[in-house]
């Protein structure tokens, strides 16, 4: 539970981005562009945090590295509640970006020590669509009402009531601190490059869209409170993927699975696209969020047992964010002269790519 509560805390910037953007963007009066670039400042500080401490994840005290983070992070919502000026903001998130990093780093430490990767990542999946989805439900109420510093507050103390659990974290990892790390090869270095590959591709797409959700909602012609509810949706229905893959465990492998979620995504993405309306807002979202969900879940359950003391796991969590960190600022751009459904040529295109990235791997993953 220590680990999952790392994860949750430190993934949450990438997880509330959707209202992180919209509040921005309308408390202080920035187009879709500027917007882009203060949450990816954030985005790529978590990456580049998570990037350094995954690499000395065998000399992290998990005690420390959980309450440092954990301050930053939090501490870090509260400050920009009552921050009035933009470049203020940014630069508070950047900070609360490697205290982010650094949970992240630890807790994927934590899950990959684990015997059962796959059921640790399902079960860190499974409380972050839980806690994600009732709180996205309320973070649609308060953007609405409050704005953003109403929104930093609410995130702050949530964590803030969750931080306690990360400290069980440091009993289950203390006494595994001297796991051996796997052997490094050249195969073994070509094959994870290929892997951080298809998932930046992946997560380029993911990461566009997370971010701009809200505003595309906006754009159809739905109200916050109803796009908070939809996210929500989707988030709950996530929930069925970390359960299919607790029972599934590798009894299919994991590349199958991984290549059916990737063409599920491609089709949910056209369909909403295309249709530009509730209904494929809603039945997308909730597709592409499922879909999502149990590629990231086999995706680092494979880490876990290609690399058990966390390391590609961590680079891989990493590699997500500064896709998602640079995505903000490809889409912002594009957005702030064309349409929504002018990204869809780019969406598929990086996809594709993630595909042929995971046919590389050949049977490497199922291992």
């Amino acid at each position: 539970m220590g680990g999952v509560a790392l994860l949750v805390i430190g993934n949450s910037p990438a997880t509330l981005l959707p209202f992180i953007v919209g509040t921005l963007e309308d408390g202080f009066n920035l187009n879709k562009q500027t917007t882009g670039s203060v949450v990816s400042t954030e985005l790529i500080a978590m990456s580049l945090s998570a990037i350094f401490f995954g690499s000395l994840v065998n000399k992290i005290n998990i005690s420390i590295s959980s309450i440092v983070g954990s301050f930053a992070v939090i501490s870090g919502y509260f400050i920009c509640a009552f921050i009035n000026e933009i470049e203020i903001l940014r630069l508070v998130r950047a900070v609360s970006g490697v205290g982010s990093g650094l949970l992240i780093a630890t807790g994927h430490r934590v899950l990959s020590a684990s015997d059962n990767p796959e059921r640790s990542y399902a079960a860190f999946t499974f409380l972050v669509s839980i806690t994600g989805a009732c709180f996205l439900f309320l973070a649609g109420m308060v953007a609405e009402e409050g704005g953003y510093s109403s929104l930093f507050k609410t995130f702050g103390f949530t964590f803030l009531i969750i931080f306690p659990l990360t400290l069980f974290a440091k009993t289950k990892l203390d006494s595994d601190i001297n796991q051996q790390p796997g052997k490094s090869n050249p195969s073994k270095n070509k094959l994870f490059l290929i892997i951080i590959l298809g998932v930046i591709f992946f997560a380029i797409p993911s990461g566009g869209m997370w971010a701009f959700v809200e505003r595309l909602g906006v754009e159809i012609g739905i109200s916050q409170y109803e796009i908070g509810k939809v996210i929500a949706y989707s988030l709950l229905v996530g929930v069925l993927a970390p359960v299919l893959v607790w029972f599934l465990g590798d009894r299919f492998g994991r590349k199958r699975p991984i290549i059916i979620c990737l063409i599920i995504i491609i089709i949910s993405l056209i369909y909403i696209l295309k249709s530009m309306n509730f209904s494929s807002y809603l039945v997308g979202n909730i597709t592409w969020n499922f879909a999502y969900m149990v590629t990231v879940i086999f995706v680092l359950a494979a880490a876990a047992r290609l690399s058990p003391d966390g390391k590609l796991a961590s680079w891989l969590n990493a590699s997500t964010l500064l896709s998602q960190a640079s995505a903000p600022i490809f889409f912002g751009l594009i957005l702030t002269n064309l349409s929504f459904p002018n990204l869809l040529p780019y969406l598929l295109v990086s996809i594709c790519l993630s595909l042929f990235c995971i046919f590389l791997t050949k049977n490497q993953l199922d291992k």
